[in-house]
Formats: structure tokens, C-alpha cells, sequence
């Protein structure tokens, strides 16, 4: 039997009108090789990896952590909306990505999960990059066996995700102050 996983997405907040008018453009974040499959990947030394077989996410790594980027950002009520690139509609601003870990780590301390990303904000009308920033968290397992794996990658997921994505929001919002105000 194969066991399928996912990560748990936060419950939406109200609705609410957004703050801005501007769009959200979010492409698929990159990663290695090992990253863009479904099965979940442990270390079982410092420098050797495997995958679990009978143990795999509904989609792969890179796939999961876009969709909660988009997912999250969209409730944040900044932008008028965000959308998954491509897209035929114009967007304001492209976040990319890139997953540099999505893994358990197995060692003498014991078993922890570790998510590192990497993002980076493009404005999209002179294709600047405004902001990047690379943010790597590490989750203890509690319990045994890959459901408490999956939820310590989830654990590490969220607190990579809440230090990054603030940062998205921020610049974005001093961005387009930036622009409102000729003076600057």
C-alpha cells in the first residue's frame, strides 16, 4: 500500500477588500532533481539520500510549497489577485522560487525535518529584482514514522513561509508607495 501526503493549509481569514490594486504573479519554484519527484526524501548520512517508496506527496516538493506561497499570499488581502505563471493576464510583480531542502534528516540527534527556500521579488514592468532573501528551517520529528516526518516538514514548511513571506508583502507595499510618490 502507498501512503499520500500534503501539506495542511491554514484556515483562510475573512474576506475583506484588499489593500492594493496590484497582481500577483507566482511561478513554479525550481529545485533539484531529487526535489521534483513525489516520493519523500530522507538522509541517511551526510552525504547519502533516499526516498521512501511507499511513502509520497500528492505532488511533488517544489509543486506543494508554490501552491502554499500562492495560497497564503492570496489571504494576506494585499493584492487584487494572485495567480499561478503563467497566465495570460498582465501581473504587477513575479515571485520565484527555488526549494534547496525538503527532507528528513536522520542523525544522532534524532529525526528532524529541514525546508530551505529561496525567493526573490521581480517588478514586473522593468523586470528588476527589488528583493531575495533564503530562509532555511529545521523541525523535530515527534513521534515515529513518516506521518510525524511530514508533519515536521509542515512545521518547517510554515515557519520558512512566515519568515519569507512578510518580507514579499512589505516590499511590494513600499514599492508601490515608492511609485505613488514622484517626490521619491
Amino acid at each position: 500500500k502507498t501512503s499520500f501526503y500534503t501539506l495542511r493549509v491554514p484556515a483562510p481569514p475573512e474576506l475583506r477588500d484588499p489593500r492594493t490594486s496590484l497582481v500577483l504573479g507566482v511561478e513554479r519554484f525550481g529545485a533539484t532533481e531529487a526535489l521534483r519527484d513525489d516520493r519523500i526524501v530522507f538522509y541517511e548520512s551526510p552525504t547519502q539520500i533516499n526516498f521512501y517508496q511507499y511513502h509520497r506527496w500528492s505532488a511533488d516538493p517544489a509543486t506543494l510549497l508554490t501552491d502554499l506561497a500562492a495560497r497564503r499570499l492570496d489571504q494576506a488581502g494585499v493584492f487584487a489577485a494572485v495567480r499561478r505563471l503563467p497566465s495570460r493576464d498582465a501581473v504587477d510583480y513575479v515571485l520565484r522560487g527555488s526549494i534547496l531542502n525538503f527532507e528528513e534528516v536522520d542523525d544522532q540527534s534524532g529525526v528532524r525535518a529541514r525546508v530551505g527556500v529561496q525567493m526573490s521579488l521581480v517588478r514586473s514592468r522593468d523586470r528588476k529584482t527589488l528583493w531575495s532573501q533564503t530562509r532555511q528551517a529545521e523541525s523535530v520529528a515527534q513521534g515515529k514514522g513518516v506521518p510525524a516526518v511530514v508533519e515536521a516538514l509542515n512545521a518547517a514548511s510554515v515557519r520558512v513561509l512566515d519568515d519569507l513571506l512578510p518580507a514579499v508583502v512589505a516590499q511590494v507595499e513600499h514599492d508601490a508607495q515608492q511609485g505613488s510618490n514622484p517626490s521619491q
